[in-house]
Formats: structure tokens, sequence, C-alpha cells
């Protein structure tokens, strides 16, 4: 993982190799969906991966619940500006839409601010699960690609994450 200073000091300009799994075998980045807003902590569309070699990503976190499709899967290489959470204080670099009964993470609103990605880590998930506002639902270390332009293929057998 590669760190560089933003201006804008919520943000760091990061490199990460990405694993996904469950969509195939190779990205496609036409088939990449518009990050949209609803009445849940997910999005609708973006692209969610874990960074490859983290001790406890997707395919950890499938493989201890007994859920999802670990049968296919593809590397990215994604560089942006990304929205590192470690801690309960991170969540205030957040921006969130206020709902009914919690409040929700206003991807829209974060990616014309210009932030390509979320990524949560390890720590961060372990701080922030049970929190209002926060990110219980995300489950593991993962990243959320807002922003597609930001991501490139990798032409090989994956290495794990």
């Amino acid at each position: 993982m590669q760190v560089a200073s933003t201006p804008d000091r919520k943000v760091s300009l990061l490199t990460l190799r990405l694993v996904t799994y469950g969509l195939g075998n190779a990205f496609d980045s036409k088939k990449f969906e518009p990050v949209k807003n609803r009445k849940h902590i997910k999005p609708y569309g973006g692209l969610w991966a874990s960074p490859v070699g983290c001790a406890y990503g997707w395919r950890e976190w499938c493989e201890s619940e007994n859920w999802g499709d670990l049968s296919s899967c593809f590397e990215t290489e994604y560089t942006g500006r990304t929205l590192v959470i470690f801690s309960i204080a991170d969540l205030e670099k957040v921006s969130w839409i206020d709902g009914h009964y919690q409040s929700y993470p206003d991807y829209e609103g974060m990616l014309k601010r210009g932030i390509d990605a979320i990524y949560l880590t390890e720590q961060g998930e372990r701080e922030t699960r049970y929190t209002e506002p926060g990110l219980y639902g995300y489950d593991c270390e993962c990243v959320v690609v807002l922003n597609g332009s930001c991501l490139k293929a990798v032409n090989k057998e994956v290495s794990g994450g």
C-alpha cells in the first residue's frame, strides 16, 4: 500500500491490489455500475473488494460464515483518493444521510467531493461495528470503489486475499 498526502487531509492517495469474489474471473470495466445511494449501509453499484493478502477479508469472512460465492475471483489495481477508516474518529470523514432509524453513507456526495473509494481496515471494522452512525454490515476489511476509472485489471493468477 502506498500513501501520499492530498490537499484534503481527510483522504489519502492510495494504490491497492484488490481481490473481488463471485463476479467472474476477470474485471470488465464496462460492467462497472455507477454508485447510487439507497436507504441501506451499502450502495447500489460500485465494486466491493478486499486488499490482497489482508488477514480477514471477504474470503475469510465467507468461509467463517459459510456464505457467499467464492467460485470465481479477479484482481484489480486501484489508485485513487481513498477515505481510510481506522477508528471511530474516522467516521467523521464520511458524509451521512439521516434516515428514519439510522444514518446512511452519502456515497454519491462523497464521489462528487472527490473520494474514489472507502477503505475500512480490519481495525476500523472492529472499532465501528456497532456505532451510530456506523458501517455495520461491511463485515471485514474491505474497499468499496466508487469511481470505476480508478481500477485497472490485473492479468495473472489470483494470489489470495
